[in-house]
């Protein structure tokens, strides 16, 4: 350790980073450590965004507002992993550990995203710090005024929607192949087993989701678009973010080719990584006969119907052939929590209409995916389980157990399984009323309050329009915790959260 590392080290210790209450000596060393490694990565993609000057060099007195937050964060991150105890060999992070990492990675993470927009005169503070949550949770909510927007930080948001939408820890844990990186990644709300190595698992997860944002943004370019737009939109596509290079969203080239590849990349962000594996590997029958893939797809195709028929007793739409084409756009980007736009506004759409959508928003797309929502997986488990309750109580005493099609096998569905999904939803409706009363009480209505926090929750990113530059801090704070519970899948950030606040008090304790 250098003579600087050792300081740090006396600095810190016995303090925050040796010291973790029931767990002994030494115990948050490695989560420090991991913090640390992480926040030198979320430093060093700071400078990312830089490479727009080589087309925009007009822009480059913004150049600082990223490379200061990025230097900062890397020295940060130097001292958290260098000046604290290094990690014994085969060490693991217990699921407390592993969730404090999390919370952590993304507080930090958006905190020094939201630094640029404030350096550069965009943003407040609040509003940054929403931008930067809204980017990083691939929400999609937006309170920059994007007609105006340097091209540097629509390249900026972009990035947040691309490090977000797979996951900050699986991008790290391909370059950090150390034990317990994995364990970090499943607190986000995954558990993708592609292949027997956690470097190889997330390389291949990293290749997939990278792979499908190129072949778009060639789709893009060849139908019309101009390369920056073209990258920018592919990003946000995939990652099921909904940030746009243009104020009217999709609406801006009012081309069905450029909407018929957003769909397509939209299905593709909103899919199962482990079911687009069985895809490249040919296996076709274990793709379509999966539980989520009949119930993802058909969702949209009845969803559809719905909507494009609202839309054309409404008059939003002109005729039944742009009914369709509007229906079908909007369904699977509020599904997938995308939140692109080809409609003008959801403001003037009527109650009805409203409560498809937020139905939508609940359900999400397919598990281990980059959309939010609670996913279609716990929706199936949790109405098979309420449904074989019911017949226990009501119909056949008989018992018998539930079979479903998971990835081309035959298994049966445990009750810990049901009891979990059906925990989850449980909770998730708690969390969304709780969000709802807390924006009524920052003056929205019952509708504003229910459909905003569901989109904020769902990281859907359509809004009545509660949620905008003009709104106070209280709004856009609980917004962006929103996101951030709705990313995290709620459990981890709480765990996170709660197991950060006994340490401190268990360290202020300590320090007496």
């Amino acid at each position: 350790m250098s003579g600087a590392s050792r300081a740090a080290a006396e600095l810190l210790s016995p303090g925050i980073f040796d010291v973790f209450p029931g767990r002994g000596s030494g115990s948050f060393s490695p989560v420090a450590r991991y913090v640390g490694t992480a926040t030198m990565f979320i430093g060093m993609a700071a400078f990312v965004p830089l490479a727009v000057l080589w087309i925009r060099p007009d822009e480059v007195s913004f150049a600082p507002c990223f490379i200061f937050p990025g230097l900062c964060a890397m020295a940060l991150g130097y001292l958290l992993r260098f000046a604290t105890e290094k990690a014994v060999r085969g060490f693991r992070l217990s699921r407390r550990q592993a969730a404090v990492c999390t919370f952590l990675v993304w507080l930090l993470a958006t905190v020094v995203y939201g630094a640029p927009f404030v350096m550069g005169g965009l943003l407040t503070p609040d509003q940054a710090f929403f931008e930067a949550a809204s980017g990083l949770t691939t929400t999609g909510l937006s309170v920059v005024d994007v007609g105006s927007c340097p091209d540097i930080f629509l390249f900026h948001r972009s990035l947040t929607c691309y490090l977000g939408g797979v996951g900050l820890v699986l991008i790290l844990t391909c370059v950090v192949t150390q034990t317990g990186g994995l364990g970090v990644y499943n607190a986000e709300g995954h558990t993708d087993h592609l292949l027997p190595s956690t470097a190889k698992t997330a390389r291949l997860i990293l290749l997939i989701y990278t792979g499908i944002i190129a072949a778009g943004a060639a789709a893009y370019v060849a139908a019309g678009m101009t390369p920056f737009d073209a990258i920018n939109i592919s990003m946000c596509a995939v990652s099921t973010a909904g940030f746009a290079t243009h104020p009217e969203s999709l609406a801006f080239w009012q081309s069905p080719l450029i909407e018929f590849i957003t769909i397509v990349l939209m299905i593709a962000g909103g899919m199962n990584f482990l079911l687009l594996f069985l895809l490249l590997e040919r296996k076709f029958k274990a793709f379509l006969t999966h539980i989520e893939t009949p119930l993802y797809f058909g969702i949209i195709a009845m969803a559809t119907v719905a909507v494009s028929t609202f839309f054309l007793v409404q008059g939003v739409s002109a005729d039944a052939g742009q009914a369709f084409r509007d229906g079908v756009f909007q369904v699977v980007s509020v599904l997938t929590s995308t939140g692109f736009q080809t409609i003008p506004s959801f403001v003037d759409l009527g109650p009805a209409l409203l409560f498809v959508f937020m139905l939508l928003m609940f359900c999400g797309a397919e598990a281990r995916s980059t959309s939010g929502g609670i996913k279609v997986y716990r929706v199936a488990v949790a109405s098979l389980g309420l449904s074989q309750s019911l017949r226990r109580q009501y119909g056949s005493n008989r018992i018998t157990s539930i079979k479903i099609n998971r990835f081309g096998k035959r298994s049966v569905l445990t009750d810990a399984e049901v009891s979990e999904a059906q925990t989850f939803v449980a909770l998730y409706l708690l969390v969304f009323a709780a969000g709802t009363f807390l924006f009524i009480l920052c003056g929205a209505t019952l509708q504003e309050a229910a459909f905003d926090f569901a989109s904020c929750l769902g990281n859907a990113g359509v809004g009545t329009g509660f949620l905008n530059s003009a709104s106070g801090p209280a709004p856009l704070i609980i917004g962006a915790l929103g996101m951030l519970l709705g990313r995290l899948e709620i459990i981890p950030m709480f765990v996170g959260a709660s197991a950060l606040l006994s340490f401190a008090v268990g360290g202020v304790r300590h320090g007496r």
